[in-house]
């Protein structure tokens, strides 16, 4: 069937308004709008740039910085509970006979004023205090796993824009390619060397290529706007982010070791903080137990510098000052009957101590099993980038060549769309790798307790 140049035209035309939305066409037009009336602006952010803005603006780390203080000033104060109970009281009463035989000696009023003091030492004071302080070494430790696991996503998260913005260049490049791929077919169209299928076979390529980029340019920048909130950056509506990184990065991967895994289960943050959990159980308990079980002292004070009192009756006052002093030991013995609250106390903390074992345990063979997996992918795909890199030279060299020949006319229009196909495939089958391999290191430092780029010989953030 034989296609008039007009309406293989038209036909192109109808494909692509059908294959493009028209909300992405108001969103260009609006775009274009307002380039011309507002000039762009250019913010050039590194991978170093991103992390430092989120270690200052992430909320887990502010919260976890909350916690620390807290922790901190209570592991400081921990001496306070060797301070005294003291109070200062005042108190009046009047007090009157019911029989008239007592009017005498009973209608009497009494006011006085004075300070009072006590203090309770527990035989558990010792526990309690290194339960403070175990807290609050914990949360230290707590708070370098969330700064060291915040950079470690946040780089992630660089390298994945980095990898998302390749997937743009190469919808661009696909499309550019399709637009070289029709202008030389509507040049032998014109000139009678193709039929009319060719050319109306390469503006649908090209016209179903168009969407592609839209649809990469959307992925990236929703992405990237999510990442700018993540790092607490806000910019004005007309300012441009432009990624300074490579995902060759991956090339400077140095060789990981199989002995990594001697020791690592201890490395882990997740054991770690386990094994703190573990010993603030085990000061909680000897508190809760020699609370129970042991006896404590009791101190007490008072003295009413002021303290007068007078008879009603015979307008007779007086005024008795006095001062006192106790001291007391006391046993407890409730916690000695089966079944009391004390006792079950106890028991509950030796229950959670028993069950952070069976965790911590439970939590090593998940991290060594991880981290044998992870040397797995990261030494499989160091392997499988060097066979990215020679199946990209060998596209190119194909891509070049079938070109020559499709320009010549020794090849045909889908053998030269074949080729690019196969180009544009290889190219992010490699930079996907590079970011796989990435992800995997990032998370092995992290997972080792690691900084950031300990496995990477040089890095080019």
């Amino acid at each position: 069937m034989h296609y008039s140049r007009n309406t293989v035209t038209a036909i192109a035309v109808i494909i692509g308004s059908l294959l493009i939305p028209q909300h992405i066409i108001a969103q260009a037009d609006a775009a274009q709008t307002a380039q011309t009336a507002e000039p762009r602006q250019k913010v050039t952010l590194t991978a170093d740039d991103a992390v430092e803005l989120a270690l200052q603006t992430h909320i887990d780390i502010k919260r976890s910085q909350i916690t620390l203080k807290q922790t901190q000033r209570e592991s400081s104060h921990s001496w306070n509970s060797l301070l005294p109970s003291i109070k200062a009281t005042a108190s009046g009463s009047r007090q009157g006979a019911l029989k008239s035989e007592n009017k005498t000696a009973q209608n009497t009023q009494e006011l006085s004023a004075g300070l009072s003091a006590s203090l309770t030492i527990d035989s558990g004071l010792g526990a309690k205090i290194k339960k403070l302080k175990s807290a609050y070494q914990a949360q230290q430790a707590s708070y370098e796993d969330t700064v060291r696991s915040t950079e470690s996503a946040v780089r992630q998260s660089f390298y994945n824009l980095l990898y998302l913005k390749e997937k743009v260049a190469a919808a661009k490049s696909t499309l550019e390619s399709y637009q070289s791929q029709y202008d030389q077919t509507k040049n032998k169209y014109d000139r009678g060397v193709v039929p009319e299928l060719d050319l109306l076979t390469a503006q649908v390529n090209l016209e179903t290529s168009k969407p592609d980029v839209d649809s990469a340019l959307a992925s990236y920048y929703n992405t990237l706007h999510e990442f700018l909130n993540t790092i607490g950056l806000e910019l004005p509506f007309s300012t441009d982010v432009e990624l300074s990184g490579s995902l060759d990065d991956a090339e400077t991967v140095q060789r990981i070791g199989p002995e990594v895994i001697k020791g690592c289960e201890d490395k882990s943050p997740a054991v770690r903080q386990l094994q703190d959990a573990l010993r603030t159980a085990e000061y909680a308990k000897q508190y809760a137990y020699n609370s129970a079980y042991l006896p404590s002292l009791t101190l007490g004070a008072n003295i009413f510098p002021e303290f007068h009192s007078k008879n009603l009756e015979t307008s007779d006052s007086s005024d008795k000052p006095y001062w006192n002093v106790s001291i007391g030991i006391s046993l407890p013995l409730d916690s000695w009957i089966y079944g009391s609250s004390a006792r079950d106390t106890v028991a509950a903390q030796d229950d959670t101590i028993q069950d952070y074992k069976l965790q911590i345990a439970d939590k090593k063979k998940t991290v060594r099993t991880s981290i044998i997996e992870k040397l797995t992918n990261i030494e499989t795909s160091q392997k499988t980038l060097k066979a990215r890199h020679l199946n990209l030279e060998l596209a190119e060299k194909s891509y070049k060549m079938t070109e020559e020949a499709y320009q010549r006319g020794t090849k045909d229009l889908l053998a030269l769309q074949s080729s690019l196909d196969t180009l544009h495939s290889a190219r992010l089958q490699l930079r996907e790798e590079q970011y796989t391999l990435l992800k995997n290191v990032l998370e092995l430092e992290n997972e080792l307790s690691l900084a950031s780029g300990t496995y990477f010989t040089t890095t080019s953030n």
